[in-house]
């Protein structure tokens, strides 16, 4: 198993040194590449230790363009999350390592020119519902490769072709060259538009549309798990299982009427007490969830980070700042370079006024998620506040990129003179 001393050794690289942390990763190949290099993790914080060093180098590796590396590397990364799942209460289609080991994957698949199984890869996102404008920008590249490539260099042969004939036919048919000048003309002009670009850019707003609308009608295990009840009505199993099931579709007062149900059988189990917990808070039941949370810190030897951050959040929505930054400090403390903590740290910072110390956090988290556009929006608005607005504005094009509405509004309404 992986030494935790490791994780600290790699921390000290900077994140966009690839070289070093590729000499680090030789270093560590037969610790890191061994099948049981996961086995006999039992708390989510060396779980993700494990997984922030892997998928960083996975990263650094396409950086050197070792893309057959680095595909073998993030099909590890995905590979434990998904044996993990259940362990550690992962929610794929939220995953962050799940997410970009997939989309790094992608690229570097796309890199090797190997466009059926980049689009596969994709897809994999896109089923997940959490794919943004940007993801599906490069489903869309991946499922049409070879016409995007070429289409441009097309155009270009055709205008050349046109411009030769246009030349030879003057003489015969001074009409006809002229008419072929105009064609040529109009090809120019579209040839300069970059019509790849745009025909991808159309592609993947109306794809990343068709995606989302099948992701609200996919179909649950919740139909499974209620055949099962209805076949044994004591099947305390089930009715947990349908109870996450509910949760995970955001279906609260449902998930809240089973849980409920599972924990009159048994008041302490852990998985029932913590999706209680967030259909709780989902509804606006935060007293009840800060109880539940309350409790499973008492109870738990591990996963402690995660349930202190999503009390800390129970705490803020009640504007109980005080107790949700205490919180939100005991999580990072925990777990210093898990990226959703620092955010949600930051974000309770600026929604205090508290401008400079959310930028040092958001800071971080772009280091660790360089596509984070909304802490990249969240970052450009504390820097308008604290009146750097050239920096803001750096952030929200930055962000603008990513198709994020937030940050094209802020480009829009905000001053910058």
């Amino acid at each position: 198993m992986i030494k935790t001393e490791c994780y600290f050794d790699f921390r000290k690289i900077n994140l966009e040194d690839y070289s070093e942390q590729i000499k680090f990763y030789e270093k560590y190949r037969e610790l890191i590449e061994k099948e049981d290099s996961f086995i006999g993790i039992k708390s989510r914080q060396e779980y993700i230790r494990r997984t922030f060093i892997l998928h960083f180098c996975g990263v650094a590796y396409s950086k050197a363009h070792d893309y057959e590396k680095s595909i073998a590397i993030f099909d590890k990364v995905i590979d434990e999350i998904l044996k993990n799942e259940k362990n550690f209460n992962i929610d794929l289609n939220k995953e962050y390592y799940y997410i970009y080991s997939l989309f790094e994957k992608g690229k570097a698949q796309y890199s090797l020119k190997k466009y059926h199984d980049s689009e596969l890869t994709f897809r994999q996102i896109m089923n997940t519902g959490y794919a943004n404008y940007f993801h599906t920008h490069w489903y869309i590249n991946s499922r049409n490769a070879r016409l995007f490539n070429n289409l441009n260099s097309w155009i270009l042969i055709l205008v050349l072709i046109l411009m030769v004939v246009s030349n030879h036919v003057y003489s015969a048919s001074p009409l006809t060259s002229f008419k072929l000048s105009i064609l040529n003309f109009i090809l120019v002009i579209v040839f300069f538009l970059n019509p790849s670009k745009r025909l991808s850019e159309y592609l993947a707003k109306k794809n990343l549309n068709k995606f989302n609308r099948q992701r609200e009608s996919r179909a649950t295990s919740v139909e499974y798990y209620t055949e099962k009840i209805g076949q044994n009505s004591d099947d305390y199993l089930a009715l947990l299982e349908r109870g996450i099931s509910y949760n995970l579709k955001d279906d609260y007062e449902n998930s809240l009427e089973d849980l409920n149900k599972v924990l009159e059988i048994n008041t302490n189990n852990t998985e029932a007490l913590y999706y209680r917990a967030i259909a709780l808070s989902s509804l606006g039941k935060n007293i009840e969830a800060i109880d539940d949370l309350s409790k499973l810190i008492n109870m738990e030897e591990s996963d402690k980070a995660e349930l202190y951050n999503n009390r800390g959040y129970a705490y803020m929505l009640l504007k109980d700042y005080e107790s949700a930054l205490r919180d939100y400090n005991q999580a990072i403390e925990l777990e210093p370079y898990y990226a959703l903590y620092r955010f949600n740290r930051a974000y309770l910072f600026q929604d205090n006024g508290k401008n400079k110390e959310a930028i040092e956090d958001y800071n971080l988290v772009i280091k660790l998620e360089p596509e984070n556009f909304v802490a990249i929006t969240n970052r450009g608005e504390a820097l308008y506040a604290v009146g750097e607005k050239k920096l803001a504005m750096d952030d929200f094009k930055r962000a603008k990129e990513f198709d994020y509405k937030e940050a094209i509004d802020d480009l829009e309404k905000l001053n910058f003179d």
